[in-house]
C-alpha cells in the first residue's frame, strides 16, 4: 500500500487548543461519536484534518456536491465519446492546476496524494495505491457504470502521459479502473 502522507497520520506533536461551541453542536459531536465509537476529540481532529486536506482546496477550485443520483442521470445522458473527449481534455488542465496549487508542484508524489485525498474526503471513490520500486499500481474503484469508467481511463491516461512523462497500462470494468505504470 502507498503510503499517503496527510497530516493526520504526518503529525505526531500535538498542541492542546480549547474552543467553544454550542451545547447543540456539543451534543451533535457526542452522538456522531459513539455511532463511529470513537471519541469527540478523534472525531473533532478527523473533521479538521478533513478541513486541512480537502475542504479548505476545494473551495477555491468550486467543486460542487450533488447526490450520486443526480451525477448517475447526467452520466446517462452524455455520449460516452464525448465524455472521453472531456475526460481527455480535463486530464491535461485539472492535475496540474490542482496539484500545483494545493502542494506547490506537480509530481509523481503530489498526484498520488491528490488521488489519495480525492479518495479519502471526496466520497466519490475508493482508491488503493501500491507500489514496488517505480512499478505502481492505482486501483480505483466506484459505483458510477461503464462510462464513469471510461472517463477516469482517459483523465488518467492522459494525465500521467502529460505530467509524468510514462505510458500507463489501464484496465476498465463496469465499476473498477486499474492503472498500472512505471515511474519515470
Amino acid at each position: 500500500m502507498y503510503p499517503c502522507l496527510t497530516l493526520s497520520v504526518r503529525q505526531k506533536k500535538t498542541v492542546l487548543r480549547t474552543i467553544r461551541i454550542s451545547e447543540e453542536l456539543d451534543e451533535l459531536l457526542e452522538k456522531d461519536a459513539k455511532l463511529n465509537r470513537t471519541s469527540i476529540n478523534s472525531l473533532i481532529s478527523s473533521i479538521m484534518a478533513k478541513y486541512a486536506e480537502w475542504d479548505r482546496y476545494i473551495e477555491k477550485f468550486r467543486y460542487i456536491s450533488v447526490p450520486a443520483a443526480v451525477f448517475r442521470a447526467l452520466l446517462d445522458l452524455v455520449d460516452e465519446n464525448a465524455l472521453a473527449t472531456i475526460a481527455e481534455q480535463l486530464g491535461v488542465e485539472l492535475p496540474n492546476e490542482i496539484t500545483s496549487f494545493w502542494f506547490k508542484q506537480f509530481n509523481l508524489e503530489s498526484y498520488l496524494q491528490y488521488i489519495s485525498n480525492a479518495s479519502e474526503y471526496g466520497k466519490a471513490l475508493e482508491a488503493e495505491i501500491e507500489n514496488e520500486g517505480r512499478n505502481y499500481t492505482i486501483t480505483i474503484y466506484h459505483e458510477y457504470g461503464k462510462k464513469w469508467s471510461t472517463a477516469l481511463k482517459h483523465y488518467h491516461d492522459k494525465a500521467i502521459r502529460t505530467y509524468l512523462k510514462t505510458i500507463p497500462q489501464i484496465e476498465i470494468t463496469e465499476n473498477t479502473v486499474t492503472i498500472k505504470f512505471q515511474a519515470p
